[in-house]
């Protein structure tokens, strides 16, 4: 008789032990990446002058499309969402422009610093997906000159659902933490600008414009997995002398960033590497880079 009770009770037991950790885990995993999410940084302040020349305006658009600011936000700056599936959520780079319907409409020029350099929105809290931590670098004239762009565009009027992550993103996020989910939490602080920005030299100005690529290439640009990036996602190249840069001529350097093919013949996903902004660099600045890179052993 006992026996047979217990063979009664085993089926439960089998359901309800696995079903408890499975609770207890998926409870773990949203409590703390909310935490995460809800977690309030400190609102750095900036000396800003923001330029209204048409000059400056200009050189602000080239950094907006050379930044691959436009891969997210696109050309006139409108957003659109970037994912949308049940094992992300929604995934939105917001509309940027002066439009009512733009998050950012009341930002000040320092809120916008922020968001660019920090990750942190005005309330204190992480932006999401954005990756903050790459534009730390930028140098002050130039993110003046990015915010005085981004002011001088046209309204775009487009309403986007706001970011919403599913369970699954955030579990790949708490196993995960390379994933710029939440930037705010990778970045050094304090984040102030140089009080003065000493001239470069060429080789200074290459590391420069090489800033841009480090995000995937990895420091070194010794390439590899992307850090953050989905498995599926194929590893970046090496663009030192053990890979591109010692294998490739400038010439088809700069072509395949131009074109969008390398020199055998493969075409270059703009998912993965956004040749077309590259392209947009100017002959001088591809030399700068490429220079750079031929010291890269």
């Amino acid at each position: 008789m006992g026996s047979e009770q217990e063979r009664s009770r085993f089926p439960v037991q089998a359901i309800a032990i696995p079903l408890l950790i499975v609770t207890v885990i998926t409870a773990a995993v949203f409590f703390i990446t909310e935490s995460d999410r809800l977690r309030i940084y400190p609102l750095s302040d900036y000396d800003l002058s923001i330029p209204g020349d048409s000059m400056s305006i200009a050189h602000g658009e080239r950094i907006f499309t050379i930044r691959g600011c436009t891969d997210c936000h696109g050309s006139n700056l409108g957003g659109r969402i970037i994912q949308s599936g049940l094992l992300t959520g929604i995934i939105t780079a917001p509309n940027l422009t002066p439009a009512p319907a733009s998050p950012i409409y009341d930002y000040s020029s320092e809120d916008l610093v922020r968001v660019i350099r920090e990750g942190v929105k005005p309330s204190g809290r992480s932006v999401i997906m954005m990756p903050s931590h790459k534009f730390q670098v930028i140098h002050k004239t130039d993110v003046e000159s990015l915010i005085a762009y981004i002011r001088s565009v046209e309204p775009v009027n487009r309403e986007l659902p706001s970011t919403s992550l599913n369970l699954p993103m955030r579990f790949y996020y708490f196993i995960n933490r390379n994933l710029t989910l939440f930037p705010a939490s990778m970045i050094k602080r304090p984040v102030e600008f140089p009080e003065e920005e000493e001239p470069m030299t060429r080789l200074e100005k290459g590391a420069y414009i090489a800033s841009s690529c480090v995000g995937c290439h990895g420091h070194h640009l010794d390439g590899g997995p992307i850090p953050g990036a989905p498995p599926t996602w194929p590893e970046a190249p090496d663009l030192t002398l053990t890979g591109v840069a010692g294998s490739w001529s400038k010439e088809e350097f700069i072509q395949s960033l131009k074109e969008g093919t390398t020199p055998d013949g493969r075409h270059l996903d703009g998912r993965f590497m956004p040749w077309e902004a590259f392209g947009q660099l100017t002959d001088e600045e591809f030399d700068l880079l490429w220079n750079y890179m031929q010291t890269l052993e």
